[in-house]
């Protein structure tokens, strides 16, 4: 016998209207064979409904309203039956919607919560900050990649980036979407508070983002300090690329541009070393005033040398004004640099034949250089006696007195060289000509 489409329509509005009132009577859960029978039915109904047979307006304005009623009452009508295990066990497509009525319950669920009612607003929010999160971590990847900063970049780099590519499969797929949502409800997070939840976790990572971008002056610093540990073993090509690591993260680490600068001037790279000098300075770096001071003085640049100097002392004593609040350390520091000042300020003058201003400076310089404190702490203590000898004898002052102060000379230098110390070029030219002046042989 030839079932028609009417009669699946029939069946299926019995048998669906006889649940209803069962609920709507008792208010006690359907079977789940009742609940399959109904689904079933709405399968054959659509199998009719395919075969290329022009059903009547009629019949479609009753399956409307049927399915329109399925829909209102899916809630009841499943609470009791799992359909994704169902359609799991027995595969479905998205056209069979009503072997979906959970996911339409859930969908209802969500709109008539009063939490539910700014998801909308929640999504545009943890867009703009999943995209801020996306530049930040796409600058600092750049920033730690482009620095060659190693294994411990690779790593701080790494768990942001691999959190990330996480969050953007939760946000893009639709498998993502759902493995979020269920390790959600894993942890008991009701499902009107899931929008905000995944908000939470991109706020979570901008923050992550963040203490890394925070801490970049940091990072910046050990990688200066891991160059200094280099350098002071003199593998000067090792510490240079660290201190070049140091730059990339922090470019106003201005105490890796002055190591820098230091490692190119041993490595005779005189125009990058002068390079690194003028940023730091620029930047306000003390030291490097006194080191670029000195390139001036050796290039018979003596005017800009001076100018340099006099912004070096102008933050001296800036830093004077406040030296009881220093550390030990600091003051120590303080003294060398009043006496690298000085010592270049005199040695200026003295090239430009301004001998009485040479003379005052260089007193300065001297008495620092005298103590023992500070003495072993100068580069060059020696340097501000050499250059005074000079200007002793260009004045003509006694003898005596000039041959006084080329003893202090020589026997600093000489010191700095039985400890193992290297000195410059200028203060071998001081010691030869102090052992002439002094009748001295080698």
């Amino acid at each position: 016998m030839k079932v028609s489409i009417f009669d699946f329509l029939d069946y299926y509005q019995r048998i669906l209207e006889k649940a209803l009132d069962k609920l709507n009577s008792s208010n006690t859960p359907l079977l789940r064979q009742e609940v399959i029978e109904i689904l079933l039915t709405r399968d054959a109904l659509h199998k009719a409904l395919s075969n290329k047979i022009k059903p009547s307006a009629s019949a479609i304005l009753r399956i409307e309203e049927l399915d329109r009623k399925l829909r209102e009452n899916a809630d009841g009508l499943i609470q009791d039956i799992n359909l994704a295990e169902y359609r799991e066990n027995f595969p479905k497509t998205r056209d069979a919607w009503w072997w979906y009525l959970d996911n339409i319950v859930e969908e209802k669920a969500k709109k008539s919560h009063p939490w539910n009612r700014f998801d909308w607003l929640v999504r545009v929010i943890r867009v703009i900050v999943w995209t801020g999160n996306l530049t930040l971590l796409g600058t600092l990847a750049s920033l730690f990649l482009s620095s060659g900063s190693g294994l411990g970049g690779a790593v701080t780099i790494a768990i942001p980036s691999i959190l990330s590519l996480l969050q953007a499969q939760s946000e893009l797929t639709e498998t993502g979407k759902k493995g979020f949502d269920k390790l959600l409800d894993k942890v008991k997070i009701p499902q009107y508070f899931h929008e905000e939840a995944k908000l939470v976790s991109s706020l979570l990572m901008t923050g992550l983002l963040l203490v890394i971008w925070l801490n970049l002056s940091s990072i910046s610093n050990r990688y200066k300090l891991a160059g200094q540990k280099l350098q002071d073993q003199e593998k000067l090509a090792s510490a240079e690329e660290k201190y070049l690591q140091a730059i990339k993260l922090d470019s106003d680490n201005l105490d890796a541009r002055y190591k820098l600068a230091t490692i190119y001037e041993e490595l005779q790279d005189f125009s990058n070393a002068k390079k690194q000098y003028i940023i730091a300075a620029k930047g306000g770096f003390l030291d490097a005033y006194n080191n670029l001071a000195y390139w001036y003085i050796r290039e018979n640049k003596n005017g800009e040398a001076i100018d340099l100097l006099n912004q070096g002392l102008q933050l001296l004593e800036e830093k004077e004004e406040n030296f009881e609040q220093l550390t030990d350390r600091e003051k120590l520091n303080f003294q060398t640099q009043k006496y690298s000042i000085f010592k270049n300020l005199g040695w200026a003058r003295f090239k430009q034949k301004r001998y009485d201003n040479a003379i005052s400076s260089l007193l300065l310089a001297m008495a620092i250089a005298k103590n023992p404190e500070y003495q072993r702490y100068i580069r060059n203590p020696g340097a501000a006696f050499c250059i005074y000898s000079q200007v002793l004898l260009k004045t003509g002052k006694p003898l005596s007195e000039v041959k006084e102060n080329w003893q202090q000379c020589r026997q600093l230098i000489k010191s700095r060289l039985a400890a193992g110390e290297s000195i410059n070029s200028e203060e071998y030219e001081w010691l030869y000509e102090v052992e002439q002046q002094l009748k001295i042989k080698n």
